[in-house]
Formats: C-alpha cells, sequence, structure tokens
C-alpha cells in the first residue's frame, strides 16, 4: 500500500503510524472514560505502573522505568500521583541505601480487582471481530517494527 500519491503528497489514510496513533488515542480515551464513570481517575501512564507493580510488587524505581518503557524522570512523576492517591510508598532498598523499592499499598492492590475486569472489557470491545491468528500477526508486526527502530 502506498502512503504517498504519485504526486508526493501524504495519503494519511494508509499511513500505518497514523493508524497506530489512532488506536492509542482511542483506547486511551475510553479508558480515561471507563475507569472515570466507575468513581477512579486514573491517567492510563499510572495504570500501566499499577499493572506492571500487580506483577512484581516491591521492585526498584528504575526496573519499574525499564518495565514500562519510561524514563526515570517520567516515572517518579507518575509515582508521585500514586503515592499521593495512597496507592504505592517508596521505600529504602535494604540493599542500597540510596536506592528506592516501590511497593502497592493496600488500597493499591483492591484496585487491581475492580480495574482488570473494566480494562478487559475494554480490550474485548476493542478486539471484536479480529481473528486470533490476525491478533498474533499484528503484535507479531507491531514488535517487529519496534525492533527495528529501537
Amino acid at each position: 500500500m502506498r502512503e504517498a500519491s504519485s504526486e508526493g503528497s501524504i495519503l494519511l489514510d494508509n499511513v500505518l503510524g497514523y493508524w497506530i496513533s489512532r488506536a492509542h488515542q482511542a483506547l486511551r480515551a475510553e479508558m480515561y472514560r471507563v475507569f472515570s464513570t466507575h468513581g477512579c481517575e486514573l491517567t492510563p501512564e499510572q495504570w500501566l505502573v499499577l499493572v506492571r507493580l500487580w506483577e512484581r510488587d516491591g521492585v526498584a524505581q528504575h526496573e519499574l522505568a525499564e518495565a514500562t518503557l519510561r524514563d526515570r524522570p517520567t516515572v517518579s512523576r507518575i509515582l508521585d500521583g500514586l503515592e499521593a492517591r495512597a496507592l504505592v510508598e517508596r521505600r529504602l532498598d535494604p540493599d542500597d541505601g540510596r536506592g528506592r523499592r516501590i511497593h502497592l499499598t493496600a488500597a493499591g492492590k483492591k484496585l487491581r480487582a475492580k480495574l482488570r475486569p473494566l480494562a478487559a472489557d475494554i480490550v474485548e470491545r476493542a478486539i471484536a471481530g479480529i481473528s486470533e491468528s490476525d491478533l498474533r500477526v499484528m503484535r507479531r508486526t507491531l514488535m517487529r517494527i519496534c525492533a527495528n527502530i529501537i
């Protein structure tokens, strides 16, 4: 599929990055809407950090940055917001007094049961009508694009 006409103008509807961006924005907007409707004002970035902590609580802040593909200052700001809402807490790293480990609070742990089904529903609606084989190809293709660029 061509991304430019024979005259050199960009055919935006054929640009892969345009559709990746549109899908990303649509998912972000829906997450905000659904979470907000259920009384939880949480950004997609905060959601991502919580998911990583639900997978592995008590990680070092720099590990959390790597696991979420965010830089350290961005993760620090995300954690500031989560800490202000009493969902996480920073504790001194017992192995490295200069570092901090990030731990979920009881409220942060409890939030998983509330939000996970909401997120699962968003995903199910987003992929409705897409075959499992197409989803595998899409994941593999997006991963390859990232590998090619990063």
